[in-house]
C-alpha cells in the first residue's frame, strides 16, 4: 500500500482532489518537537529519518522506476497512468507518483531539520555521538535536495521545520544555483562531523564524498568531481567480484558498497515486483534499445536473439519464453538493500571528470575494470596503441565520453539514473525527441494549490 504524504514545503497535508481545510499535522514526522530530548531521543529521531527513504514512494520504488520509464531504458507495460505519462513524455502536474515523490522527500528533509535543530540543545549528551547525528542528518538533507533538484530544477529550501500553516505556505523557489549552494554547504558539515567509515547502512565518510563526486559531476565541476572520487578511492572500496552479489535477496554486503537503503519483508521495495513477470506485475520491461546496448549483435525485430557478453546484460535482463524482462532485482519479497550509491558509479564520475578534461589515457584505464567485470575486453586509446583494427579503440575525447556514458547506462540500468544523465549531459532532447521544457518534472499542483509563492516549470 502507498502511504500518500501530501506535504506541500514540508508539513502542509491536503485532501487530494479537493478544497478541504488543510491540517498542518507532520504527517509521518516527529509528532512532538519536544520529543528529541536525550541523547535515545535523538538517535531514535535519526532512524525516523532514515525511514523516509523506504517509503514506496522513494526509493523503494518510484525513485528508481519513474526515471527510468522517462528515459529510454524501460518502456510501460502495465496499468498506471501515472507511470503511462512517464513513459510517453506528457507528465501533468496533477501525476500522482511525481506528487508522492515530491512529498517524502520533503518529508525526510523536515525530519533531518528536525533533528539538526534539536539535537544541538540536548543537555549532557556525547559530543562525538552528537556530532555523528548530526552529521548523517545533514547528509540526508543533501541527498534530498539532491534528488529533488535533479528532477524539478530549483526548489524551495527549508532548513528550519516549518512552525506553522502560514510558515510553510509561504515558501517560494530557490534558484539552482542556490540549492546546490545548500547541497554543498550541508555536505561540507556532514563531513566535517562523521566519523563513521565502514557502515554502508548508515551515512559514512565514503558516502559524503561520493555523493560529493555525484554533485560536483552534475555542477560541471569536473575537477572538484575528480579529487571527491579520489577521497572515495582512498578509503579502499573495491568492485564486487561478481556482479550479481549487489543485488543479493538478503542484503548482503560486498566491497562496493557505499551507502544502502535498509528493506526487509515488512518494509519492502517493490522494484523487482515492477519488473519481473512471475511473481511481478510486470509495469515496466526493458526497451529493445537498452537490450541492443547490452547486445550490439541483437536484431531489433527479433528480442529471441539476445545474447549478450555482457554479464550485467545477462542479469539485468532475461527472456521468458519470447517476453523479456528485467531481471537485476530478483527478491520476490523486495528485501534487497538497494544502493544510493555504490563504488562503481564513484568509478564513471572519476572517468568522465578526467575525460572532460582531455585526460582520456587516464579516464579509460579508470573505467575499464568495470568492464573487465562485465566480461568484456578493455578499451584502449588509439594514440596509445599501435594495433588500432579493433573496436575497443577510442581515438577522440568524444568517443570516450561517449562509452562512459554508454557504461553508465549499463551499469547502473534500473536504478534510476539514465534519465538523470540524460539531462545533465544535455542528450535528453536529441535522444528521446522531447522538448526542452520536458527534462524538467512538474511541481506538482497541489503544492502549488496552497502555497502561493511556488511557480510551476515551463510547459505544464
Amino acid at each position: 500500500m502507498r502511504f500518500h504524504f501530501l506535504i506541500p514545503a514540508l508539513l502542509i497535508v491536503a485532501a487530494a482532489g479537493c478544497d478541504s481545510p488543510l491540517d498542518v499535522t507532520p504527517g509521518g514526522s516527529i509528532p512532538d518537537a519536544t520529543a528529541i530530548i536525550d541523547a535515545p531521543s535523538a538517535e531514535a529521531a535519526l532512524v525516523g529519518a532514515y525511514a523516509s527513504l523506504r517509503s514506496l514512494d522513494y526509493y523503494g520504488e518510484t525513485l528508481p522506476t519513474l526515471p527510468e520509464l522517462s528515459s529510454d531504458n524501460a518502456d510501460h507495460e502495465g496499468t498506471r497512468t501515472e507511470n503511462a505519462e512517464a513513459d510517453e513524455h506528457r507528465l501533468h502536474a496533477d501525476n500522482g507518483f511525481v506528487a508522492d515523490l515530491w512529498a517524502v522527500a520533503y518529508e525526510g528533509i523536515n525530519r533531518a531539520n528536525e533533528v539538526l535543530t534539536k539535537v544541538p540543545d540536548i543537555k549532557g549528551m556525547d559530543d562525538a555521538e552528537r556530532n555523528e547525528i548530526l552529521g548523517e542528518a545533514y547528509f540526508l538533507r543533501a541527498l534530498h535536495y539532491h534528488n529533488l533538484v535533479k528532477l524539478f530544477g530549483g526548489v524551495p529550501i527549508r532548513t528550519k521545520p516549518a512552525a506553522s500553516l502560514a510558515d510553510a505556505a509561504s515558501v517560494t523557489r530557490a534558484s539552482v544555483d542556490d540549492v546546490y549552494k545548500q547541497i554543498l554547504s550541508d555536505l561540507d558539515q556532514a563531513q566535517q562531523l562523521i566519523t563513521n567509515t565502514d557502515d554502508p547502512l548508515r551515512a559514512s565518510r565514503g558516502a559524503v564524498f561520493a555523493l560529493r563526486a555525484r554533485v560536483l559531476l552534475y555542477r560541471q565541476d569536473w575537477a572538484g568531481a575528480e579529487a571527491a572520487a579520489d577521497s572515495v578511492e582512498a578509503m579502499g572500496y573495491s568492485l564486487a567480484p561478481d556482479y550479481a552479489d549487489l543485488f543479493d535477496a538478503d542484503g548482503t554486503e560486498t566491497p562496493e558498497d557505499i551507502f544502502r537503503v535498509i528493506f526487509t519483508a515488512q518494509d519492502y521495495n517493490n522494484v523487482g515486483y515492477y519488473y519481473n513477470d512471475d511473481w511481478g506485475i510486470q509495469e515496466l520491461a526493458p526497451t529493445v534499445d537498452l537490450m541492443q546496448a547490452f547486445d550490439p549483435n541483437m536484431d531489433p525485430s527479433d528480442v529471441t536473439t539476445y545474447a549478450p557478453t555482457d554479464k550485467r546484460g545477462q542479469w539485468s535482463i532475461q527472456l521468458d519464453d519470447d517476453t523479456p524482462f528485467g531481471a537485476k532485482f530478483r527478491a520476490s519479497a523486495g528485501t534487497e538493500h538497494l544502493h544510493v550509491i555504490r563504488f562503481a558509479e564513484v568509478i564513471l564520475t572519476k572517468a568522465e571528470a578526467l575525460a572532460r578534461q582531455n585526460q582520456l589515457a587516464a579516464a579509460v584505464a579508470e573505467y575499464n575494470p568495470i568492464r573487465e567485470r562485465a566480461g568484456l575486453p578493455d578499451d584502449t586509446l588509439g594514440t596509445t596503441v599501435l594495433d588500432t583494427s579493433t573496436s575497443n579503440v577510442l581515438d577522440t575525447q568524444d568517443e570516450v565520453i561517449a562509452r562512459i556514458l554508454n557504461e553508465r547506462r549499463l551499469e547502473l540500468a534500473f536504478e534510476g539514473d539514465r534519465w538523470p544523465d540524460l539531462v545533465r549531459t544535455g542528450l535528453a532532447t536529441s535522444v528521446l525527441g522531447i522538448s526542452a521544457n520536458q527534462t524538467l518534472y512538474p511541481i506538482p499542483q497541489r503544492e502549488i494549490d496552497v502555497t502561493p509563492g511556488l511557480t510551476q516549470n515551463p510547459g505544464y
